[in-house]
């Protein structure tokens, strides 16, 4: 289905949600196979028959929208039969066993099982895959979901003794050391030591001490993380450690090589996984760098037009390139040994060297280059922090700001078409305009205030005790400069560039920071179009309210709304959820919230949805709001009685993702009239 030119679907990560949501689904099923025994066993639990029937009626609504049709249908048929005044306990049996048998077989083909280890399902172009050993559902579903965000996919194992990590293809595996029970701590160790030869190895730690570090690290484990981190610290360092562990071939760029210095570079580099690339001049050399980069220079001494140290002093004036290691070769005389190293040479190595010294110097110099470019918590291109030191700066600075009970507000700021500028002026204007936005950002925002790289085109500023319109002011003055401003072309022509912003802020979009990311990206994606620059989330144009939103959604049943919550974020609809029936009644009835749409569960604790519905109807809401009442049952009476209350619509659990989206649009497309 298409909006536009935006094709929206919800298909490629329903793998991804129902690992999430799997361990909920089954335990609920475990719920009511137990009751069912004790109903077989003559023993009555109202209390017990209730809860069971509630359970069977959150299945019913969410095994069919992963694809469990058969167990739609059979949850459906356990409810009503556990609802029954007399219990027919062998059509109860037969449900029960058809609602297990159903979830036994994947719905999706994308859902494979790998040496016995359940996975989510990944894109096609994903660039890795991680194994996760551990028993923690919570702590996997969690991985999981943030690494799909890099381009991660999770493959989860409750064990290693029958599971062959070289053969699994894995770019890292992850350990966590509280696994209960699978293994004494020489057996851990020997694991991460043989799954080290093969991949990158991350440790999750229950005790951040040296003495827990040190074992791991001498096992070979290029990650040892705390658990008390939060799963997206843990992504990020692990794709510092896959980028490390990947057998990428290190760049050398040579210059001044005479026939017998080239030699012994080829014979030196033989042994290694290096791309020796010989220039003849020092502009090609200058060119081949800022065109593919490198992982290290290599120099001869002398040269017809520039010697070794003159080379290595321009490139420690360049603002991109000054770290860059440069090694210059030549004799064994003390003055051209003073003097690279005085213009910043980073060794002087001898052309008398054996090949086998010289390659394993060289080689450890450029590896050691990448390391601290992987670790480096400077954007290169940007002059900002990175976005692993950025996910690091504005969780210390959003706790911070919640504990002394201040408010946040996260604004996330683009370069509009990048791509189209590096791709018509090229790479160097692309990375001007990047430099001058980072630039201003840090030089608008300092104090209690943050700027870091997020994105290919994107910085993160986070604003310590502003709201949302406050830091769409102090966003807008930035940009209105620099879009006045412009920045200047290779041919002289100063071309003028716009720049969107999208804001969230706590507590008003979220109480948490893994909120506010998704909103304020979601606020972005609404500013990229031509008629928006800053999008506060929630705000419209005309309305001075910044907690209005497109959708609404009451529902407490995770496992549905994490789908519905990404089909909104691909439409990019602002939403909020409740998952308490008299917590959204009040809200939505009292002016804390309001929404063009509401999406309205009947199933809820505290105030199902007919008594939500009664408290908006009465107080008006329902006058300018449309809502749409979502159950597992669909009878006339009930549906007559939603209508009555003042619904716009009643969909039947399990639904179409789609026709939801569809019924949405149109409903949008009237309220905005």
């Amino acid at each position: 289905m298409t909006v536009g030119q935006v094709e929206v679907s919800v298909e490629p990560v329903l793998p991804m949600l129902w690992q999430r949501h799997r361990q909920a689904s089954l335990d609920r099923i475990s719920l009511i196979e137990v009751t069912t025994a004790n109903v077989i066993r003559s023993i009555f639990d109202r209390e017990a028959i209730t809860a069971a029937a509630g359970a069977a009626h959150k299945l019913a609504g969410s095994l069919g929208i992963f694809g469990f049709d058969a167990g739609s249908r059979a949850a459906l048929e356990v409810e009503y039969l556990l609802r029954e005044p007399e219990l027919n306990v062998e059509l109860l049996a037969e449900a029960v066993i058809a609602l297990r048998s159903s979830v036994r077989e994947e719905p999706l083909a994308t859902l494979k099982a790998v040496d016995g280890a359940t996975s989510g399902s990944a894109p096609a172009d994903f660039c890795a895959s991680v194994l996760v050993i551990s028993t923690d559902v919570e702590l996997i579903s969690r991985l999981t979901v943030e690494a799909a965000a890099v381009g991660l996919s999770v493959v989860s194992s409750p064990r290693t003794s029958t599971l062959n990590i070289a053969a699994t293809g894995r770019s890292a595996v992850i350990f966590d050391e509280s696994l209960p029970g699978s293994w004494t701590r020489t057996d851990l160790l020997a694991s991460i030591a043989a799954a080290s030869n093969e991949t990158a190895v991350v440790v999750l730690t229950e005790h951040d001490t040296f003495e827990d570090r040190a074992p791991y690290a001498r096992a070979g484990a290029s990650g040892i993380v705390a658990r008390a981190q939060g799963p997206a610290q843990m992504i990020s360092f692990l794709m510092e450690s896959v980028r490390r562990k990947q057998s990428a071939p290190c760049v050398v760029l040579a210059l001044n090589l005479n026939d017998v210095l080239e030699d012994v570079l080829e014979r030196a580099f033989a042994d290694f996984d290096v791309q020796l690339d010989v220039r003849s001049s020092g502009e090609e050399l200058w060119d081949a760098l800022e065109e593919q980069g490198a992982d290290m220079v290599v120099v001869g001494y002398s040269g017809s037009e520039l010697s070794g140290p003159d080379l290595c002093r321009v490139i420690r004036a360049h603002p991109h390139w000054h770290r860059l290691p440069v090694v210059i070769m030549g004799r064994r005389v003390r003055n051209q040994l003073d003097e690279s190293f005085a213009a910043g040479a980073n060794d002087y190595l001898s052309v008398g060297m054996s090949s086998h010294d010289l390659g394993v110097r060289l080689h450890h110099l450029a590896c050691t280059w990448k390391l601290s470019e992987a670790r480096g918590d400077t954007d290169p291109v940007a002059g900002t922090c990175n976005r692993s030191a950025s996910e690091e700066s504005l969780d210390r600075q959003f706790r911070t700001a919640r504990n002394n009970g201040e408010p946040f507000a996260l604004a996330l700021v683009a370069i509009d078409h990048l791509e189209q500028i590096r791709a018509t002026e090229g790479t160097a204007v692309g990375n001007a305009v990047l430099r001058r936005l980072g630039t201003r950002l840090l030089a608008s925002f300092q104090g209690g205030d943050f700027v870091g790289r997020w994105a290919e085109d994107t910085f993160a500023v986070g604003l310590t005790g502003s709201s949302g319109v406050h830091a769409s002011e102090r966003i807008g003055d930035v940009l209105a400069a620099l879009t006045s401003e412009g920045v200047a072309t290779t041919s002289g022509e100063v071309v003028h560039y716009t720049f969107s912003a999208g804001i969230a802020s706590a507590p008003v979009d979220g109480l948490n920071l893994a909120s506010l990311k998704r909103t304020s990206e979601t606020a972005l994606g609404r500013a990229s179009h031509p008629e928006h620059g800053i999008v506060v989330s929630g705000a419209r144009p005309g309305q001075q309210r910044s907690d209005v939103v497109d959708v609404v959604l009451v529902d407490d049943d995770d496992a549905i709304a994490d789908v519905i919550e990404h089909a909104l974020e691909l439409r990019r609809y602002s939403y909020l959820r409740f998952s308490d029936g008299a917590e959204a009644a009040t809200a939505l009835s009292q002016g804390g919230v309001a929404a063009k749409v509401i999406l309205l569960d009947v199933g809820l604790p505290s105030l199902d949805g007919f008594g939500v519905l009664h408290v908006l109807r009465s107080e008006g809401v329902t006058d300018e709001t449309r809502v749409i009442m979502l159950t597992a049952r669909s009878s006339e009476g009930e549906t007559l009685r939603a209508i009555g209350l003042g619904a716009t619509e009643h969909i039947t659990k399990p639904f179409s993702i789609p026709v939801l989206l569809a019924r949405l649009d149109q409903m949008q497309a009237g309220a905005g009239a």
